[in-house]
């Protein structure tokens, strides 16, 4: 076996680690390699990373009793309330399904292709019932791959952003980074950003699967990517809807709360920005134009995606409500998810 330096050149080409050639940026081995070789500054190894081997000797230290002498065992008094939040935010997708106010018989997805039907500001692919005037034609798809082409001037600029948003651990870190959360201060505001990106990942399958399109390099292939885009169909953007998913639900946890608009429009970026709920949107736009950038999403997709939150938003807000009453009483899980963060967010303005 080589020294660490061999083991290390190795691995900086097997992972393609970004070193001086990107804006000198410094490697983290325990982000980047995910080595976990802090383990002192841990207390020991991080739960789940590795097996314990219990030799044969192990269960002779647990004495062979025989009824009547065996031991009673009590039932745990303590509820396992600090799970997973990754995992736990699963339990607000099901709640969104059950108890979204879908209508009867009427499931989440087939309510939002009704909805993206009977708007009118981006064509529907793939879509016979939409609208005649609504459906994607080679018109609008001619325009469609101009502004990809048009947005890729960008890309030099962008570059190190569409790398580091490409997965969604590393897109998260831009709503952390902005408002200063951190999942053991802020447990409330943590879980409702997965819980958002949980549903938008939820919502944008199952759009994705009615629709089917195919990405920006498959209509023209000189666009090529900066990136490789997921194996999945182009519409609507997941980055985009899980991205205004991000940005509304903590929008609602702000004080005073800040709703979804009653009339959708396209997001646009505000300048000079002036408030926390302004960064929000300006953040959860420039996350859904870098994929445009990059080369893997139409403009059409961005939309759809941010369409399709505002819609899921209004959803949520409900259940949440009512978003100013203080102290209220658990209603369902999403009352008391939202004025949790809301107690964790009171000084934004």
């Amino acid at each position: 076996m080589g020294s660490f330096a061999d083991w290390f050149r190795w691995a900086e080409q097997a992972h393609e680690i970004r070193g001086d050639d990107m804006a000198g940026r410094t490697l983290d081995l325990d982000l980047d390699l995910d080595l976990d070789l802090d383990l002192s500054a841990r207390g020991g190894r991080p739960m789940g990373t590795s097996p314990r081997f219990n030799t044969e000797d192990w269960a002779k230290l647990t004495p062979v009793i025989t009824p009547p002498a065996l031991p009673t065992f009590k039932v745990p008094t303590r509820r396992y309330d600090d799970w997973d939040k990754d995992m736990r935010a699963w339990s607000y997708v099901e709640e969104f399904i059950r108890n979204g106010g879908w209508g009867a018989g009427t499931s989440p997805i087939d309510f939002l292709k009704g909805q993206i039907r009977g708007q009118a500001i981006f064509p529907i692919p793939n879509d016979p019932a939409a609208p005649a005037g609504a459906q994607l034609d080679d018109p609008k798809m001619t325009t469609e791959v101009r502004g990809v082409v048009a947005s890729a001037l960008n890309r030099a600029d962008r570059a190190l952003e569409i790398v580091d948003q490409a997965s969604g651990a590393g897109a998260l870190g831009y709503w952390t980074g902005m408002l200063r959360l951190s999942p053991s201060k802020d447990p409330n505001t943590f879980l409702l950003m997965l819980v958002a990106r949980k549903i938008g990942e939820y919502v944008a399958m199952g759009l994705k699967d009615f629709y089917r399109m195919r990405r920006p390099a498959h209509a023209y292939s000189l666009i090529m990517p900066i990136i490789d885009g997921p194996d999945t169909p182009s519409y609507p953007s997941s980055h985009a809807l899980q991205a205004y998913m991000i940005s509304g639900v903590l929008k609602l946890a702000l004080t005073p709360s800040v709703a979804p608009p009653a009339t959708w429009a396209p997001g646009v970026p505000v300048s000079p920005v002036r408030s926390t709920a302004q960064a929000l949107d300006m953040l959860a736009y420039r996350v859904a134009e870098n994929r445009e950038i990059a080369g893997v999403h139409y403009r059409m997709d961005s939309l759809c995606g941010d369409f399709a939150a505002w819609e899921c938003l209004k959803k949520i807000a409900a259940l949440a409500a009512p978003l100013a009453a203080p102290n209220p009483p658990p209603a369902n899980m999403f009352h008391t998810l939202v004025h949790g963060a809301k107690g964790e967010l009171r000084d934004l303005t």
